[in-house]
């Protein structure tokens, strides 16, 4: 995942980076055709959003503090986004050994190969070394076309693989590459499944650079979602008293809206003691072979069942990925499969959503639960299908 595409959220701080960063208007591209599209929005860390010499890294540090000169020319968004989760993305093992089995499996001597995102160009040699005839990488920032460039150089593959430093939007058969593609593989994937506007960035490729029917890498992936007790997570997001204090009157600036990560918390919930009162509930599914944002209801209620007694403290996102229709090559964000891969946790780890009790006290009570009680999850999307929200409500 490189900037070609970024992850949505709704948080109450900024964040300058793809994986955690504040909600943003709502963008839409123009209607496909055969030509270059204008997105209506540019991801960050591409070249056309660095319009200001303040967006430069470093231009707020101190004259007399130390900068790099591999540093001084680089946007503030792209070391930040590179810092924040490329460098724990290029080190998930499981996630590239993912990659190269599904390309492995894909791939034929005949293909041309299209890859959007490229960042440091890793899943492009992937697709060379797996028998590509030649790999399109395209990459929307400079300096990572470069530097995936002399990475490619440096592994041998530069005759088997073009970086295009363009937006996929910009990308034009006939112009930059010379045909329609064979193959799409792409990593735009966020903390949410779409955070990163997979749906609109894939549907725009497959109708205009894509062949028909062409295999797409990951093919699908379904989003998760389960509800915890967890002390950790409500001694952190809530108050009762301390001593003979009463301190409850607080908790009326508790965030009950936003979906958040756990890495802008600072833990990992694999790490923290839980208990899983809603089990794993597909609540999203997605097929990059064919769905596009309006694919998708904006809306839907899900009917769950209680497992255990409890206190409801959040709703924790996650989700599957997986590499061609048959579903057995996954990738997943589910705590128990990222607790041995730190990695994982640091790039994408999952994201909460605090639940209280609405109809009691004002929506400040906690949110006791029985074994079989039955509860009303309403799912919300935004109109670009990056944003989620969730309401959790007892069933009548």
């Amino acid at each position: 995942s490189s900037s070609n595409s970024s992850s949505f959220l709704l948080l109450e701080d900024t964040f300058d980076n793809y994986r955690m960063s504040e909600r943003k208007p709502k963008r839409t591209f123009e209607k496909s055709h055969d030509e270059e599209q204008v997105p209506l929005w540019l991801p960050p860390g591409a070249d056309m959003s660095v319009e200001h010499e303040e967006d430069i890294f470093g231009n707020d540090l101190d004259e007399h503090f130390m900068l790099p000169d591999r540093l001084a020319d680089k946007s503030a968004q792209l070391v930040e986004a590179v810092n924040d989760f490329h460098f724990a993305m290029m080190n998930d093992s499981p996630r590239n050994a993912f990659y190269r089995k599904a390309l492995g499996d894909a791939i034929q001597p005949h293909h041309i190969v299209l890859e959007i995102g490229t960042g440091s160009g890793l899943l492009a040699m992937l697709a060379a070394k797996c028998g590509a005839k030649h790999v399109y990488a395209i990459e929307g920032n400079r300096h990572l076309s470069q530097l995936a460039r002399h990475l490619i150089k440096i592994n041998g593959l530069s005759s088997k693989i073009t970086v295009i430093n363009k937006l996929s939007t910009q990308v034009v058969v006939g112009k930059d590459i010379p045909e329609r593609a064979d193959l799409l593989v792409s990593e735009i994937l966020g903390t949410l499944l779409l955070g990163e506007n997979a749906l609109q960035y894939v549907a725009d490729v497959r109708e205009r650079l894509l062949k028909p029917n062409s295999p797409i890498i990951p093919n699908s992936g379904t989003q998760f979602i389960s509800l915890i007790q967890c002390e950790g997570v409500r001694n952190i997001t809530s108050v009762q008293g301390w001593d003979e204090l009463d301190l409850r009157g607080f908790n009326s600036l508790r965030d009950t809206v936003s979906v958040v990560f756990t890495k802008q918390y600072g833990f990992r919930l694999s790490d923290l003691e839980s208990t899983t009162l809603v089990g794993k509930t597909p609540v999203v599914e997605a097929d990059f072979s064919r769905d596009d944002t309006s694919s998708l209801d904006m809306e839907r209620v899900f009917t769950v069942e209680v497992e255990e007694d409890g206190v409801i403290d959040a709703v924790v996102t996650f989700w599957e990925a997986y590499g061609d229709e048959s579903k057995q090559n996954v990738m997943s964000t589910e705590p128990a499969e990222t607790r041995n891969n730190f990695a994982r946790d640091m790039q994408w780890g999952q994201a909460i959503q605090l639940v209280n009790d609405p109809n009691e006290e004002g929506g400040l009570k906690p949110f006791e639960v029985k074994k079989g009680d039955r509860l009303d999850i309403i799912v919300r999307l935004s109109e670009d299908s990056a944003v989620m929200q969730f309401e959790v409500l007892r069933a009548d």
